[in-house]
């Protein structure tokens, strides 16, 4: 189980950065610009992103990324790569704990919290959601490695 966790570990801190994520981190907290207003519907854009995660409709993902990373070629490979590994490591989901949207390095996102079937630790999974509702970026960790939040 030890060895089980810490490949988990390992596969979601290595296969889950996004560029998006990793450019907003340069920038220090005084230069950044105050996030953009979420739509209206940002929660059950949320929710939808993460159904379509969840049984692998990277088409649907894909078809939402914001105009920089939708023309990648690689983009769908990686996000059913990514929903693949998450089912076949951490199982499915079994129980939500918590959703919400917050602010990590100056930008929106929706950070939703729940048991799997085959990990013993909630797992976190944000989605870095821009201002049109454009997925930006996606990551995943157990819940005690979040990372730090905006002040």
């Amino acid at each position: 189980m030890r060895s089980h966790r810490t490949s988990l570990l390992l596969a979601l801190a290595l296969a889950l950065p996004v560029a998006a994520m990793a450019q907003a981190a340069t920038s220090s907290p005084a230069t950044r610009p105050k996030p953009a207003q979420l739509p209206k519907d940002s929660m059950e854009l949320a929710r939808k992103y993460t159904a379509w995660f969840y049984t692998n409709q990277a088409d649907s993902i894909v078809a939402h990324l914001d105009s920089a990373n939708r023309g990648k070629s690689e983009q769908k490979a990686q996000y059913e790569s990514r929903a693949a590994d998450l089912a076949a490591r951490a199982g499915t989901e079994k129980m939500l704990m918590d959703e919400k949207f917050i602010t990590r390095n100056g930008a929106r996102q929706y950070w939703r919290t729940a048991m799997f079937s085959n990990f013993a630790e909630p797992i976190l999974l944000r989605w870095v959601i821009g201002a049109n509702g454009d997925i930006l970026g996606i990551g995943m960790s157990p819940l005690s490695q979040a990372p730090p939040i905006d002040p």
